[in-house]
């Protein structure tokens, strides 16, 4: 009995001090857009469980998915001021307020994504991480939102066919470029609107990645998934310089040294394209893979207007777009 008596005495006293440990804990607010059971929550998971195991639990990241803590474009305002202490964005969102970063997403400039994370993760990093630094925030990891292609009701794959076609536009300068070389008739719709809209006829298409084609519901609407790629968008892991510098710099080592290998969630998220592609012709819809010089054809519209794109980016583009130009031929073209 007095043993029995003890050994709950001892589990309690353990168990009080964890609670004292966690209570006492540096906690930081880590905000997404990304869903439970998703590539980029789990590794956001991971990250989580390594800061705490590795700090003994005095780091401990707070998970906020799907959207808890607002929008991407309202949290990244948050984050900047020190209000939010981590979030997770997309590229859509990250070249919105560091236009320069729009470079790497020039339609037709890339054609393979080894050449785009060798200049992410080498050629051009200290070029972008201070350009994130001048937006009091600090890069930790790159992130991947994927290859954008467009869809549409009818076959699109000749870009002639594009030339008045209604087009449901993003509101960047990427997504305008793109749409304005071929002469489509862009229209600019709410992402969230677009199902709805390609199911009146206001818009006949428009471009996303394979998984906000699935996972939105455009594919059970248009038929025809063009697979050109043709942009790329890497997103970012980003924290407040503010909340960072308030760290011990062991805690500072431990926050970015637990960070899994980013080579992980691009081989999932890359992973998981190829496989909803199939999926999609599978369920009988018409991946055009264009081939027989279509991307060709279509990158001879887009890119004569490139030096226009550089030139609406501002800032300092016009200055690195030949050091990106020479990154890209370093990484293999």
């Amino acid at each position: 009995m007095r043993q029995a008596y003890k050994s709950v005495l001892i589990a309690t006293a353990f168990a009080l001090l964890a609670a004292s440990a966690v209570e006492g804990a540096t906690k930081l607010k880590v905000a997404t857009i990304a869903p439970p059971k998703t590539p980029w929550f789990s590794h956001l998971e991971k990250w989580r469980d390594r800061v705490k195991k590795a700090s003994n639990g005095e780091l401990i990241l707070q998970l906020y998915p799907s959207g808890q803590l607002g929008n991407e474009y309202d949290v990244y305002k948050q984050v900047a001021r020190g209000r939010v202490d981590i979030g997770v964005f997309s590229g859509a969102v990250i070249s919105a307020n560091i236009p320069e970063l729009g470079l790497m997403s020039t339609p037709f400039l890339f054609d393979k994504t080894s050449t785009i994370d060798c200049i992410y993760d080498r050629e051009m990093r200290a070029d972008f991480e201070n350009l994130i630094g001048d937006k009091n925030m600090k890069n930790l990891q790159w992130g991947e939102t994927g290859w954008f292609s467009a869809y549409a009701m009818d076959d699109l794959s000749d870009p002639a066919a594009a030339k008045g076609y209604k087009i449901r536009t993003a509101p960047t300068p990427m997504s305008k470029l793109m749409w304005e070389s071929v002469g489509a008739s862009g229209i600019e719709v709410p992402y969230i609107e677009t199902p709805a809209a390609l199911q009146t006829g206001i818009v006949k298409g428009g471009e996303t990645t394979i998984l906000g084609f699935m996972a939105f519901g455009l594919a059970k609407i248009a038929p025809n998934y063009l697979d050109m790629k043709q942009y790329h968008q890497a997103g970012a892991t980003l924290i407040s310089q503010k909340k960072f510098r308030s760290l011990s710099p062991e805690l500072q080592k431990i926050l970015t040294d637990s960070l899994p290998p980013i080579a992980e969630v691009r081989t999932a998220i890359r992973g998981m394209s190829d496989a909803l592609i199939k999926r999609f012709a599978a369920a009988g819809g018409h991946v055009r893979d264009m081939k027989n010089g279509h991307r060709t054809a279509w990158a001879a519209k887009v890119s004569p207007n490139w030096p226009e794109y550089v030139k609406i980016l501002g800032g300092q583009s016009s200055k690195l777009w030949p050091k990106i130009l020479a990154a890209k031929k370093t990484c293999g073209g």
